[in-house]
């Protein structure tokens, strides 16, 4: 049996449907087909990691892609003590975020104490994610339909306002005071919508 297991903080905005298929893209490279037992943890109920290495050490296990490795980030000696049932069962483990084919656990380790790699890896997950999704979170004002394309929402007439405002000459401070959106907010509001303001 293979399987995929996905990993995400409790307080992520990470979706199972954004990172599961990374890793069937992988299982396609490693030509392992999709038929993937799906184990996760920060997702609520389900399969857990513990029963993953339990399969691992039952002789069940014939290989797994891990989407990321932030579970283990800053425990590089964790990682290392649990992925050693996978070594000594000799079950292959991939990771859908890194480019090798197969990684050992010492390469893991190394990879999961370092705050740069790391860095990179979440990039690397939110820019797919964002892909994934058609853009991504959708910018204040906007939000998806069930077909997956940018609609306006209720905040929209406050989009309309802080331009409206900006256009008169009001400054970034005066318009977040009007609106309540706070300076950070108005800023961004008018970078991400300046093409379908100023078009």
């Amino acid at each position: 049996m293979k399987a995929v297991f996905l990993w995400k903080e409790h307080d992520s905005t990470e979706t199972a449907d954004l990172m599961l298929p990374m890793c069937l893209k992988k299982a396609q490279e490693l030509e392992w087909g999709t038929d993937l037992k799906l184990f996760t943890e920060g997702f609520g109920p389900s399969k857990s990691w513990d029963e993953l290495r339990s399969l691992a050490s039952q002789g069940v296990l014939t290989g797994v892609i891990l989407h990321n490795i932030g579970k283990w980030h800053g425990a590089g000696e964790l990682i290392l003590k649990e992925l050693d049932v996978f070594k000594t069962n000799k079950v292959p483990v991939a990771i859908a975020l890194m480019d090798y084919k197969a990684v050992s656990s010492e390469v893991l380790r190394i990879i999961a104490d370092s705050h740069t790699y790391y860095s990179r890896l979440r990039s690397q997950s939110i820019r797919s994610g964002m892909k994934a999704k058609k853009g991504g979170r959708p910018p204040f004002g906007m939000s998806y339909n069930e077909e997956g394309d940018l609609i306006q929402n209720e905040d929209w007439q406050k989009v309309t306002i802080v331009f409206n405002l900006s256009s008169s000459g009001m400054s970034i401070s005066e318009i977040a005071r009007m609106t309540s959106l706070g300076k950070r907010k108005v800023r961004s509001v008018l970078e991400t919508h300046a093409t379908r303001f100023n078009a």
